[in-house]
């Protein structure tokens, strides 16, 4: 009985050991012959579409969230693994997970874009995608353009066993927040006029921020008299760009025959530009001129010249009364 017993096992062993050398040496001979193909998709959630359809936050931080799926064209009876199924397509009794590394590829220099985990794993293989995920970082940095940019992520799995290796590509958009912001500067902000008299300010505008401006001028407070005018009223500007408007005015019959001073205040809005609506702008800049004239009289000299006209008065009465 003991005999018989052992014979059995040593059957078994022998049987084992000749079933695995046979698939062994069948998946060595047709591992070039037959092999399946593998496939990746790269899904971004709702959530994130729906962040990425608006701008990014200049200096904050975006996450991308996504879902990476995996499958493989393998045979039916090799699904439920086993170890046959991995003799058969590992040519090992383990079961290795596949590796799928992720990369981006065209990063701008004024951003910083990255993988929270640049290597995921897929731990079964099946004909159904079987999904993990990861986060992509987006963070504009301070001089990132208000501007639309693609990027790409780039996955790679490489071949396991008869399971080929595959590459594949996906692209996203994002655009950086608008900032409108700009620098108003006057060399001359006090001039001196007569009465109908002329005059024009110079005004210099630079765009300081990140996409073309439209920059609006206006002035707020000049009375019809004085005929002002902002040329041009809108002008448009580039990154970093400085431009000239000029304001001109002409003083009033009634400026300028004493000591007076007029203050004309200018305003400056920048918007974002094509112009949307509602209008995206920003703070708008202020710029203080100035307009005096000394006239023609100092203090005192009205009364000087009333009390001489009172004086001729009654020279000429005196006269008048003595004829």
């Amino acid at each position: 009985m003991t005999k018989h017993l052992r014979r059995v096992k040593v059957s078994l062993i022998m049987g084992i050991l000749l079933i695995s050398t046979v698939i062994c040496l069948v998946n060595t001979a047709s591992s070039k012959i037959i092999e399946y193909p593998s496939l990746i998709t790269i899904e971004i959630t709702p959530e994130s579409i729906a962040a990425l359809q608006e701008p990014v936050d200049i200096e904050s931080v975006l996450i991308v969230q996504l879902k990476i799926g995996y499958s493989v064209s393998i045979p039916a009876w090799t699904e439920p693994g086993g170890t046959l199924a991995r003799l058969w397509l590992f040519g090992s009794m383990i079961q290795y997970p596949q590796l799928i590394h992720l990369e981006i590829e065209g990063k701008p220099d004024w951003a910083d874009i990255a993988l929270a985990v640049p290597d995921v794993y897929i731990q079964n293989f099946s004909t159904y995608p079987v999904y993990t995920t990861a986060d992509l970082i987006i963070t504009p940095y301070i001089d990132a353009p208000a501007v639309p940019k693609s990027v790409t992520i780039k996955a790679t799995a490489g071949n396991i066993g008869r399971i080929l290796g595959v590459v594949y590509h996906r692209t996203l958009n994002f655009e950086p927040d608008y900032i409108p912001l700009i620098r108003v500067e006057t060399e001359k902000p006090t001039r001196q006029v007569a009465p109908r008299e002329p005059i024009n300010f110079e005004i210099t505008i630079m765009n300081m921020g990140n996409k073309e401006t439209l920059v609006n001028g206006r002035v707020l407070d000049a009375p019809d008299e004085w005929a002002a005018l902002i040329s041009p009223t809108q002008l448009p500007l580039g990154p970093g760009e400085t431009a000239t408007v000029t304001v001109s005015m002409t003083a009033p019959y009634t400026f300028g025959w004493h000591n007076e001073i007029r203050t004309f205040t200018v305003e400056f809005t920048p918007e974002k530009s094509p112009p949307s609506t509602p209008p995206v702008t920003g703070s708008a800049q202020i710029v203080q001129l100035r307009v005096n004239s000394i006239g023609f009289s100092t203090p005192g000299f009205e009364f000087v010249l009333l009390f001489t006209a009172l004086i001729i008065s009654l020279i000429i009465i005196k006269k008048r009364t003595k004829k």
